[in-house]
């Protein structure tokens, strides 16, 4: 029952916020994931930090142990807004739970990456078992 310490490498995550919108979502998310908030905050757009800052939008985040993207995608016929749909597992007092949202964030470029200018995200309540696919 002892854990196994390994020499094996362990793979990097490769994520690029400059390929397209869709990249630029899963790469905010997976920076979320890794607690790599810095680098999860600079995807934000100027205009979405007008209603934030750092300190505020870091504690949004407080209760979340992880958070898993199960589809990030274009929207309809749009060139920059992404269809989402992610799960987070939350620590709510002493137990975990999961919570499940999906919905749209409209992107914008600057300093040559796609950031997140607007969002329309709910939460979906006891999701289908299609939903995850």
């Amino acid at each position: 029952m002892l854990p196994r310490l390994t020499e094996v490498e362990i793979a990097h995550i490769a994520v690029d916020p400059s390929a397209s919108p869709e990249e630029a979502v899963r790469a905010f998310y997976t920076y979320l994931k890794a607690r790599r908030m810095g680098e999860g905050f600079r995807l934000l757009s100027q205009e979405y930090l007008q209603k934030t800052n750092f300190e505020e939008w870091t504690n949004r985040f407080t209760d979340i142990l992880d958070v898993n993207i199960v589809l990030s995608e274009p929207y309809e016929d749009t060139d920059d807004t992404v269809h989402v749909k992610f799960v987070t597992k939350n620590w709510n007092d002493g137990e975990v739970d999961y919570h499940y949202y999906e919905g749209t964030w409209t992107m914008v470029v600057e300093e040559e990456v796609y950031k997140i200018q607007k969002g329309n995200i709910k939460e979906v309540e006891n999701p289908e078992w299609e939903w995850f696919y």
